[in-house]
Order: C-alpha cells, then sequence, then structure tokens
C-alpha cells in the first residue's frame, strides 16, 4: 500500500511534530480549518465553513485510530493531504503541500474538506469554478485512507485547460485617437473591456462585462494601472487573479489591434470579436475622410443600434456595433452581414438581410451616420445660417385650450388590427395640469388579460420615440393637446391607445374648469 503511513502509539506526538514541520510548506495564505467533534456535531473556526450544530455522519472507515497521509493531482501539480482517523470517523483533513496550483482557486477548493467531513464519504461535489483541485483534495484523502494512487496525469496537460502563460509582443508605437473594445477569455468567460486612446497613447481603460467571479476581477483589475503607466500589454498577471488576468491582457490586446496606427503591429489574441468585423484583405476605398474612428446610431427595430467606424487610408477598415437598444440579439446577428458588404464594396449601397430588414437598415443608417461624422470632421459642419430665421406666426392662431390644474386618470383599449398578432390590453396613464397646461404625462402602463411583459417595450417606444421620431408624449406636451399627433412607427397600437386616454383625460380637465367657471 504506497504511500500509507500508520502512526504508532505515540501517533499524537509524533504527528504535531510532523504537522508542524510541513505547514512550512503550505501554500501561500492557506490556512488550514481545525475541527472539533462532539457529540455527532462538527464545530469549524473558519466562520465561512460549516455552521455550529450541523450533524454529520458518524464514518465507517476500518482503520485504527491515527493520522494518514496521502497525495493526489490538482491543477497543476501534487496536492499532499494528511487525514486523522479517531473511532473510524474522520475528524480532520489538513493540507500539507501544495505543489503548483494557483492559490485563489485552491483556497475555494479546499471546500470540499467540509463535505468529507460532514458526510464521511469521498463521494461529494467539486467545487465550481475549481474542479480539478478540488479533485485533487479528494484523491489525496482517498490515498491516504486506502492507499489508492491517483494516476491521472497532471491536470496541467489536459489540452482543455486555458493557459495562463501569454507570449510577449511587440506594442505599437502609436495609436489612433478614439475608443476601442475587445474581448479577452478569463477563467468563466468573456471578458470585455472598452480602450480609451488619446494623444496616440492610452488614456483609460475599463472593463465593460465579465463572467468572472467579482473578487478576481477585482485583484485583476491591477493589470490596467500597469498597462497604461508603461504603455504596454507586456506585463506580469496578478497572483491570485492568473485566469482572469490573463482574459483582460488579451482584450486590451484585442482592442489595441484596432487602434494601430498603420506600420505598427500587434498580436490581436482574440480574433473571434462577435460584435465586429474588419477585413485587413479590405480592397482600398475612396473615401475622402480624415483617418479616425467615428461614431453614428441608426433605428433598428425596437431601438438604436449604434457603431464605430475605423477609417484608414480612404478605406474602411472595421465596424464594431457597440450598442444596441433593444433589437433582438438573433435579428442583430443575422444583420451584421451588411457590415461584411460595406467593407467588401466599400459603401453602404449593399442589400439588407431578408428576415432581418429592419436591424439591417439600423446598422446601415448608423455607418452612414457615422460617415457623415467623418465628413464634418474632414471638411468641417455645413454652413449655418447667420442670422436667426423669423418666426413665422400662422393667420388665425387658436386660443390656448383652459384646462383645470390637477392630475387626471384614464385608459384607453390597444386593439390590434387585423393583420397585427397580438391581444387586446388596456394601457392607462395620469395627466397633470399645471397653469392651466400640460405638465406631465405619468404612470403609462399596461395591464388585462392580452397584456404581456413584451408589451411594455412597445409602449416605451411610443413614449419615448426614436432618434428620428419624437414620442407622442413629448409631442402632447408641446402641443398642450392630442391634436395632430405622429404615430410612432412599430408601435402604432400604444400610440394611438396613450392619444386617446390623453384626450379622454383632458376632455375631463376641460370639463371641470367649464363647470367651474
Amino acid at each position: 500500500m504506497s504511500d500509507y503511513k500508520k502512526v504508532t502509539a505515540f501517533a499524537p506526538l509524533i504527528a504535531t511534530i510532523i504537522l508542524g514541520g510541513c505547514m512550512a510548506i503550505t501554500v501561500v495564505n492557506y490556512v488550514a480549518p481545525t475541527y472539533e467533534i462532539k457529540a455527532g456535531e462538527i464545530k469549524t473556526t473558519d466562520d465561512n465553513k460549516q455552521e455550529e450544530n450541523d450533524v454529520i455522519a458518524v464514518g465507517n472507515f476500518d482503520l485504527a485510530d491515527g493520522v494518514y497521509r496521502g497525495v493526489g493531482t490538482g491543477f497543476a501539480g501534487k496536492i499532499t493531504v494528511s487525514v486523522e482517523i479517531k473511532d473510524k470517523t474522520i475528524t480532520a483533513i489538513n493540507v500539507l503541500e501544495v505543489e503548483a496550483d494557483d492559490a485563489a482557486f485552491f483556497n475555494r477548493a479546499k471546500g470540499v474538506i467540509d463535505k468529507i467531513i460532514a458526510s464521511q464519504s469521498l463521494d461529494v461535489d467539486v467545487v465550481s469554478g475549481a474542479t480539478y483541485s478540488s479533485n485533487g483534495i479528494i484523491t489525496a484523502v482517498k490515498n491516504a485512507l486506502t492507499g489508492e494512487s491517483d494516476d491521472n496525469p497532471v491536470a496541467k496537460t489536459n489540452s482543455s485547460a486555458k493557459s495562463t502563460v501569454l507570449d510577449k509582443v511587440d506594442d505599437p508605437k502609436a495609436y489612433r485617437d478614439g475608443t476601442y473594445y475587445g474581448t479577452g477569455t478569463g477563467f468563466g468567460g468573456k471578458i470585455t473591456v472598452q480602450v480609451d486612446i488619446s494623444g496616440g497613447k492610452i488614456a483609460d481603460i475599463k472593463i465593460t462585462d465579465h463572467s468572472d467571479g467579482a473578487s478576481y476581477i477585482q485583484k485583476a483589475q491591477a493589470i490596467i494601472t500597469n498597462v497604461i503607466a508603461t504603455q504596454s500589454t507586456n506585463v506580469d498577471t496578478v497572483s491570485g487573479a492568473t485566469y482572469s488576468s490573463v482574459g483582460i491582457i488579451e482584450a486590451i490586446r484585442n482592442a489595441l489591434s484596432q487602434a494601430a496606427v498603420q506600420g505598427t503591429t500587434i498580436v490581436d489574441t482574440n480574433q473571434n470579436n462577435n460584435n465586429s468585423n474588419s477585413d485587413a484583405s479590405a480592397p482600398a476605398g475612396t473615401i475622402p475622410y480624415n483617418d479616425g474612428v467615428y461614431y453614428g446610431s441608426g433605428e433598428g427595430y425596437m431601438g438604436d443600434i449604434s457603431v464605430a467606424l475605423v477609417l484608414q487610408d480612404h478605406t474602411i477598415k472595421a465596424i464594431l456595433i457597440t450598442d444596441v437598444e433593444a433589437d433582438d440579439e438573433s435579428f442583430v446577428e443575422r444583420a451584421k452581414a451588411v457590415i461584411t458588404n460595406v467593407i467588401k464594396q466599400q459603401n453602404t449601397d449593399v442589400d439588407v438581410v431578408s428576415g432581418a430588414t429592419f436591424s439591417s437598415n439600423g446598422i446601415l443608417e448608423a455607418i452612414n451616420n457615422a460617415l457623415n461624422e467623418a465628413k464634418e470632421a474632414t471638411y468641417g459642419k455645413p454652413d449655418t445660417p447667420s442670422e436667426p430665421q423669423e418666426p413665422i406666426i400662422p393667420d388665425n392662431p387658436t386660443e390656448d385650450v383652459l384646462y383645470n390644474d390637477g392630475e387626471y386618470t384614464a385608459q384607453a383599449l390597444c386593439n390590434p388590427d387585423e393583420d397585427e398578432d397580438f391581444a387586446a390590453y388596456t394601457i392607462s396613464l395620469k395627466i397633470i395640469i399645471k397653469d392651466g397646461k400640460i405638465a406631465a404625462v405619468t404612470d403609462i402602463q399596461g395591464y388585462g388579460d392580452g397584456y404581456l411583459d413584451d408589451n411594455d417595450s412597445y409602449i416605451n417606444r411610443a413614449v419615448n420615440g426614436t432618434s428620428r421620431l419624437p414620442g407622442v408624449v413629448a409631442q402632447i406636451i408641446e402641443k398642450n393637446g392630442t391634436d395632430n399627433i405622429d404615430i410612432v412607427s412599430r408601435a402604432t397600437c400604444s400610440s394611438k391607445s396613450i392619444i386617446e386616454a390623453c384626450t379622454q383625460a383632458l376632455e375631463n380637465a376641460k370639463r371641470k374648469a367649464e363647470i367651474e367657471n
């Protein structure tokens, strides 16, 4: 039975000496929990572990009282533990040595110790996010109790394990001013960063999205300070947050690869940026605007779509979707094909994507607006009249309608047309009149048997409008009434219902004023 060591009658004294020496080589910052067994209960000095008075199983390990030593394989090397047996029950498990596993992940993995002691079984779940280290502890305990060796190779040879080593790169000597976005892969998934370039230098870096634990991201963010200070991505990872560190560096390099001035290079560690299209082999363009990064927004199906466009040598080099207000992700993903075609043809005269027409048009409008921004940056804004225009006064101006101050509620049915596929529901609202004028329209909400949460997006669109169309509420307040209000496209029913409810509320305010007069 390999590595199986039983302590004799002097076990307590010898164990104390052995453990005292071995603790000097334990993993850095690791504090082993101490357990006290009383009448079928377990108590731990670690406040984050097992609560007091949790009843544990009685062990059935056919071993004499004593301390046993075992070895298992973690993520990157061996893990050595000691297991104390008393009355056939595991009373304590201590980690003696961790060869190479990352301290942060190992500290998370040691939660399996509590599970083993509480259940008196090795058939326990591993700790999510620290699978290899968890298995290393379990196999080490098994080796101590049964002598069964862990024949698995070191986990770091597993091809599915993410590398924690990043090669150094030749950073660009200069960058184009602007804001760039890039992605990398952390421990839990994609990490997205925003990199701001000013004066050709890295001015600021923000993490905009990630799937890693907050504590690991907080540690790894120290990299950002180092990158800005050195103007280089060849910086050390942060101990205890290695995977998140690597993901952040990858994301920064990905963003900087888009900002690099021609003639400088950077290794783009993540070419699969799902929000952007770029083509190193794009044909030379003839767009007569200055190099730079330009921004524009367009109206998609349910909200605005924003893009960033990279111009270099009169050529559209890349287009990045920076924000999607409300369009369904699947339609936007399909509509991205227009970006590829714009880059290939170096113009926006491309076909929309069938089945994603509105999102396609939104992207194309955003690209055109970005190109207009580039035009203004190159040639300046169009001339504006030097003198203000005289206001146009109608021949027969109508008198303001007199409303009585107060709050008035009303409701109207949102009833679909024949070609609309949704059930009828009711919209209610409140109008506030102050000094005889409409001061606000509030508490707009839908309810009823046909009301669904999805209706909120249409109500919001009708209320707030789009980048090109004002919402009905703003129009009603501006005109102090409901006459000649423009309907918001793709929120027709909601727009009409809000206008109808406001009309009812204003009629009540008008009648009250007439009665009081």
